[in-house]
C-alpha cells in the first residue's frame, strides 16, 4: 500500500490528505480492540518502562473460500501486510 503513495508512515500528513482524524483511546491492561480487516489502523512507541503491547492478527473466513496467499507466510518487518 505505501508503494502507490496513498498511505504512508507520516500519519498527520496522510490524515490532512484523507481529510481524516485519528483516534486515540486511554487504553488499560485487558483491554481488547476489535476492528474491521480494512481498516488503517496504527500505533505509536510504547515507552512504558515496564509494560509491553501485545498484538495478535486473528483471520477468519468460509471453509470453502480460496486461501489468500499472503496471509501463508511468516511475518516479517518488510512484508507491508
Amino acid at each position: 500500500m505505501s508503494e502507490g503513495g496513498w498511505v504512508g508512515k507520516d500519519l498527520a500528513a496522510m490524515a490532512d490528505r484523507f481529510n481524516a482524524r485519528w483516534l486515540i483511546a486511554d487504553y488499560e491492561a485487558g483491554d481488547m480492540m476489535v476492528h474491521s480487516s480494512y481498516m488503517i489502523h496504527a500505533a505509536t512507541t510504547n515507552f512504558h518502562p515496564t509494560q509491553m503491547r501485545l498484538s495478535t492478527d486473528i483471520r477468519y473466513q468460509r471453509i470453502r473460500d480460496e486461501i489468500d496467499a499472503r496471509w501463508t507466510q511468516h511475518w516479517t518487518l518488510g512484508d507491508m501486510l
